[in-house]
């Protein structure tokens, strides 16, 4: 009996490391029925999220105070991650068959699981995403500066240049100044933030003035100093923080497997409880399971934002013709998915002491079996798949005799679970959430 015990302790704790990823899967479907296959890769930055936090501001510390601060970066790189995702491979496709964003979506899971494998050592590449940050900002900084509409869908790219020029303009000049020395002396800070607001302002207005005869949309020079003068000190301050953070701390290689930190408190010492061992780790994945489906299921049918993510789930185009901004819902399902995820990467890397850049693409297979199981597009149904599905691995391990049991077979169970509710239950265990759209 406490065998059964022990595997049901162990099914609970994969079960609930499943779920917190599965959901992710089911809120992004349910939104946009989109399979988002690259929510592994999310799953596996926000564990390389939590470790460059740790590396960062805690490298050799052990307290358990240090996790929520991993926790929020985690979720801050991988709600980065979601989040450019759709903006930029998801959203032109949007309307596209849907063999296309599929493909797409395999292609980022390889190209994230590679871009970590060869980059994470090396933090140079960080300068251009400050570079690709400045311009943004820049223009943000522009558009609010302005007050002006610059969505129209035909002249969108005309009105926008002078504040897109206007950024690359200032970062163009920050540039140069670090080509002739990488040096932070206030006279080079000087260069860099004054010269780059002035040829900043000066190529905003030079596109401005080419733009002119098809732009519906002027843009006067203080706003175009006010956008290069923001993304002169945006890419300055990201070189000082290169400079005196970044390239101090000894990156360890992704080519292979990071031993992860660990924590007082939530790992150490199991715990025995009768005859059944459990895992401090285990105790905080199942612990966040619970809370974040509570919390989920507040957001959902308690908010504004939830009620507009079952509006759009139901119908896009009648929820935007009643006011919901179907772009902002989308947004936030990739956001919420990504949140889950995050938090699911720490408790993989508590659970194993160590990640790696291949960890998401497993797990994200086992999450999605885990939201078709209990009914993909059903959040619900995503947190029981999960479960059920990491408590058939352990039993299934346990008590299958012969060749076809232990360890080495539970990824073959798992799938074989996929293929028998295809066949004879595709609306899985709770059903999936289908809508017929007018």
């Amino acid at each position: 009996m406490d065998q059964f015990f022990q595997q049901l302790v162990n099914g609970l704790t994969l079960g609930s490391l499943y779920a917190l990823i599965a959901v992710g899967y089911t809120v992004v479907y349910g939104i946009v029925q989109l399979i988002n296959f690259a929510h592994g890769e999310v799953f596996m930055i926000g564990a390389f999220g939590a470790l460059t936090t740790y590396l960062l501001f805690f490298n050799g510390q052990t307290s358990v105070w240090i996790l929520p601060v991993m926790i929020v970066g985690a979720m801050i790189a991988s709600v980065s991650t979601a989040v450019l995702m759709e903006r930029i491979a998801y959203r032109p496709l949007r309307n596209a068959p849907r063999l296309a964003p599929l493909i797409t979506a395999i292609g980022i899971s390889v190209f994230l699981q590679e871009f970590i494998r060869l980059f994470y050592e090396l933090p140079a590449w960080t300068v251009v995403v400050f570079a690709g940050l400045a311009i943004g900002v820049g223009y943000v900084v522009g558009v609010r500066q302005s007050g002006a509409n610059l969505n129209h869908p035909v002249t969108k790219w005309y009105d926008r240049a002078p504040l897109i020029g206007a950024g690359a303009g200032a970062v163009l000049l920050w540039g140069v100044v670090l080509l002739i020395s990488t040096d932070l002396s206030a006279l080079y800070v000087v260069v860099a933030i004054v010269g780059g607001a002035i040829v900043g302002t000066g190529v905003g207005v030079l596109l401005g003035l080419a733009t002119k005869q098809r732009a519906q949309v002027h843009i006067d020079v203080r706003t175009l100093a006010a956008s290069a003068a923001a993304a002169a000190v945006v890419a300055e301050a990201g070189w000082v923080l290169f400079k005196t953070v970044l390239r101090k701390v000894e990156w360890p290689s992704a080519k292979a497997r990071i031993p992860f930190p660990q924590l007082d408190v939530v790992t150490g010492k199991a715990l025995q409880v009768g005859g059944v061992t459990i895992q401090r780790s285990a105790i905080f994945t199942v612990a966040a399971l619970a809370v974040c489906a509570v919390l989920l299921w507040f957001f959902i049918n308690r908010t504004r934002l939830g009620r507009g993510m079952q509006a759009v789930s139901q119908d896009p185009d009648t929820a935007r013709l009643m006011g919901i901004n179907v772009d902002r819902i989308i947004v936030v399902a990739f956001a919420l998915g990504a949140v889950l995820a995050a938090i699911a990467g720490v408790s993989q890397g508590l659970q194993n002491n160590n990640i790696d850049f291949r960890m998401g693409f497993l797990a994200g297979l086992k999450a999605f079996t885990a939201a078709v199981l209990g009914g993909i597009g059903n959040v619900y149904g995503a947190v029981v798949g999960g479960l059920v599905l990491g408590v058939v691995e352990a039993m299934a391990t346990q008590y299958i005799p012969g060749q076809f049991g232990g360890s080495t077979w539970k990824d073959v169970w798992a799938f074989v679970i996929l293929i028998l509710v295809l066949v004879f239950r595709p609306q899985g265990l709770l059903g999936a959430r289908v809508v017929d759209r007018a």
